[in-house]
């Protein structure tokens, strides 16, 4: 899709934005969809505990990444506190392999959406 953008549309991306927009596309995929990728994207979670549900979407983000991501690394997945009356999340931390950049995305295991956590809110989570 990177090349469509760039070639169709003008769109000019920083290496960050195209890692960003792959990784959206990626993890919002249902894996199994595509018979000639079948580990490509995530499963569905059914019902499923948020225990087994967090534990089960860390693995496969792991798994997915390292296969069809190789610009980031991904450092740690952690879950996120449920918000109130909402249900917990996932934040995966990564390092842009080329620049050694941090990058923490926060994804909501239900919608599978994804966004990048600024880094206010990453400092706020260390503090008492």
């Amino acid at each position: 899709m990177g090349f469509l953008h760039r070639k169709f549309l003008g769109v000019v991306e920083t290496p960050r934005e195209a890692v960003l927009r792959n990784l959206g596309h990626l993890l919002q995929a249902k894996r199994g969809a595509a018979s000639v990728l079948p580990g490509f994207g995530l499963t569905e979670t059914g019902f499923r505990s948020d225990a087994e549900r967090l534990a089960g979407l860390g693995a496969e983000i792991r798994e997915t990444l390292s296969r069809y991501e190789p610009r980031v690394e991904v450092v740690a997945i952690d879950e996120v506190p449920a918000a109130a009356g909402g249900a917990p999340g996932l934040v995966v931390r990564l390092v842009l392999r080329d620049s050694h950049e941090p990058m923490d995305l926060l994804l909501d295991p239900g919608s599978r959406r994804l966004r990048e956590r600024p880094p206010e809110e990453a400092a706020g989570e260390d503090d008492p």
